[in-house]
């Protein structure tokens, strides 16, 4: 597994950028998240667990002296950094709770809601922020393919956070795209949080519309993209209406719900998605110890 997904939102970080970088490759390759919170240390989460960065620029595997604490001035200042200074052009990410940085690094924000008639407004007195590290896994989708399972007939992916949802359907994308096992095929790419196609080659079939709410997206590509295939991650229920318009159009559509692999096709949201006749196939991942390893795929009737 590559570590310039790790580099990339370790540049991020001036305050800490230089011990991360420095940090071994095969820590590089096993983290997930990195995560600054006021009054805690600087910590990184893998495979093997909790990780605490040192003064001294290693790895801690407990808590004790000598670790990098994040204090509130520290925290405000990688803040201010990640939205380039200024924070009202980010205004409706935060509000949906991340901050979108180039290179598909994508950080998570905790803080206070700010209300106005029982709508989140923004987020004022931020406590943490949890940097996700995007991943660019070549050939993790390969297994699927040789298996015979054609994505483009429509792909329901379903995983636990961290089991490698997005980095495998991004990588699908990829692939259909070049017609690496079938013929190049034409791919919409709805990217509404810049983690599919920002900073990565998707080839040369592959059109992305990146920051666009998926409702309106779906209706976007299918009017003026001419797609044989749409891509798009983390479907919620009120993308049940343009699943079944993408269905109806004869589009295939490759795309990612939340699940555990034991539970996923239990879920209603599953099931009710599983009923559009938009997908072919379900399957489901391992989970955040496999990342992009397939449980079980299901052709559908």
């Amino acid at each position: 597994m590559e570590n310039s997904g790790f580099d990339r939102v370790a540049v991020q970080l001036p305050l800490y950028r230089d011990k991360l970088l420095e940090l071994p490759a095969l820590i590089k390759e096993q983290i997930c998240d990195i995560r600054l919170k006021i009054g805690q240390p600087v910590t990184l989460f893998g495979r093997e667990g909790p990780m605490f960065l040192r003064d001294s620029g290693s790895i801690a595997r407990s808590l004790g002296p000598g670790l990098v604490i994040v204090n509130q001035s520290a925290l405000q200042e990688v803040f201010l950094h990640i939205c380039g200074h200024s924070v009202f052009s980010h205004e409706n990410e935060i509000r949906q709770g991340y901050v979108q940085m180039p290179g598909g690094v994508r950080a998570g924000l905790c803080g206070t809601a700010v209300l106005e008639k029982g709508r989140v407004r923004g987020m004022r007195d931020i406590s943490s922020l949890v940097f996700r590290v995007p991943r660019d896994v070549p050939g993790c989708a390969d297994r699927l393919f040789r298996s015979g399972i054609d994505p483009a007939r429509g792909l329901l992916l379903a995983g636990e956070p961290g089991s490698g949802k997005t980095t495998l359907l991004r990588e699908i994308a990829r692939v259909l795209s070049v017609g690496q096992f079938t013929p190049c095929r034409r791919v919409a790419v709805l990217d509404s949080r810049g983690e599919l196609g920002s900073g990565f080659d998707l080839g040369p079939c592959a059109d992305v519309l990146q920051g666009f709410p998926k409702e309106r997206a779906f209706g976007m590509a299918l009017r003026t993209l001419s797609p044989e295939v749409i891509v798009c991650d983390e479907l919620s229920p009120q993308d049940l209406g343009s699943v079944r318009q993408s269905a109806y159009a004869g589009v295939g559509l490759v795309a990612t719900v939340h699940g555990g692999r034991d539970h996923a096709a239990s879920r209603p949201l599953c099931r009710k998605l599983l009923q559009t006749g938009g997908f072919a196939y379900f399957a489901t991942l391992r989970g955040r110890d496999s990342p992009c390893r397939l449980q079980r795929v299901e052709a559908l009737g």
